[in-house]
């Protein structure tokens, strides 16, 4: 995306979110390679706000573009990756989608609707895979019984939602009741609104309103320390046992006080994935908020097994710019 002003800092992303080394985690790049980027409207020439997702997870990875049509009695979602089922309560929105090709779903036609907006507005991009540490999958893991996952998450967003806030109550009453069968970041958008959603572990979510005023990139990289207010029903939803959960358990973190969301739910960052380092190093790059090799990253072998290439680990915790 060239048609922007110059952005001199990457400031903090919405509600605070601010990006933090030690608090970082991220999966194996061998199964996961997207980078998620979003662009608030006084950061652009134009004055509108942009978002979306790269994606690379094979070549010839085929897609395909098409348009839902409104269902007027409702419709009914399910899915090949989980046992998840759901019925719309009454008629659907008509909305456009890029889809993987269906023969990446066993022939199925409604598999993962990645990019798409309905007929109220309302867009989304799905999804940016992350991942949660050991003590929170043991608490509460993900379920590929009843859970929702991105072959899903789009469609029944567009398909059931009048605003983006919409989509977040929807979406986060679905993994209330019926779990998530994977960890994953969502922007869902209106002409009003763009919200950061994020998949926790199997029942616990957040979502974050994002400002006109930040930029933000994130290669596969889910535990962001989220300085946010659980109680700003405004600017932040989330999952009711999103904190008294892990406390119960025994695994909640707290800084200064403060319940910390990325602590607590997030892998430690000597976990992260091989290359989501080097991905955000030239996204910061190319935003014009450089990062110093030496200072604020240093590049290291990887000596895993599965190493393939080297990586950098971030070595000092970076504050908000």
């Amino acid at each position: 995306m060239r048609f922007t002003h110059p952005v001199n800092t990457l400031k903090k992303l919405g509600c605070g979110l601010a990006f933090g080394a030690a608090a970082i985690m991220a999966m194996p790049t061998s199964a996961l390679a997207c980078t998620q980027i979003y662009m608030g409207s006084k950061l652009t020439a134009d004055g509108n706000t942009y978002y979306g997702r790269s994606e690379d997870f094979g070549p010839r990875y085929i897609k395909h573009f098409g348009i839902e049509p409104a269902h007027k009695d409702g419709n009914e979602y399910t899915s090949v990756e989980s046992g998840f089922e759901y019925k719309s309560k009454g008629a659907t929105y008509r909305y456009t989608f890029v889809r993987d090709n269906p023969s990446q779903w066993e022939d199925r036609y409604d598999a993962y609707s990645e990019a798409g907006i309905n007929e109220k507005g309302v867009s989304c991009s799905a999804t940016l895979s992350t991942s949660y540490n050991e003590k929170a999958e043991e608490a509460d893991p993900i379920t590929e019984e009843t859970g929702i996952g991105e072959y899903n998450y789009a469609s029944v967003i567009l398909g059931e939602s009048a605003t983006a806030r919409e989509g977040v109550e929807l979406l986060g009453s679905l993994i209330d009741e019926q779990g998530v069968c994977s960890n994953d970041q969502i922007i869902i958008a209106d002409n009003n609104e763009t919200w950061l959603f994020a998949a926790l572990s199997g029942h616990q979510w957040i979502a974050m309103r994002l400002t006109d005023d930040i930029a933000s990139l994130n290669p596969n990289i889910g535990n962001l320390t989220y300085d946010v207010d659980l109680d700003d029903t405004e600017n932040c939803l989330h999952s009711e046992g999103i904190e008294s959960m892990p406390k119960e358990k025994g695994f909640a973190e707290y800084t200064d006080g403060k319940f910390d969301v990325a602590k607590t739910y997030g892998e430690e960052i000597g976990e992260a994935g091989m290359h989501q380092w080097s991905r955000y190093i030239q996204g910061r790059n190319y935003f014009m908020a450089p990062l110093a090799e030496g200072t604020d990253y240093e590049i290291v072998k990887d000596e895993r097994e599965d190493a393939r290439a080297t990586t950098g680990a971030l070595i000092h915790e970076m504050q908000p710019l």
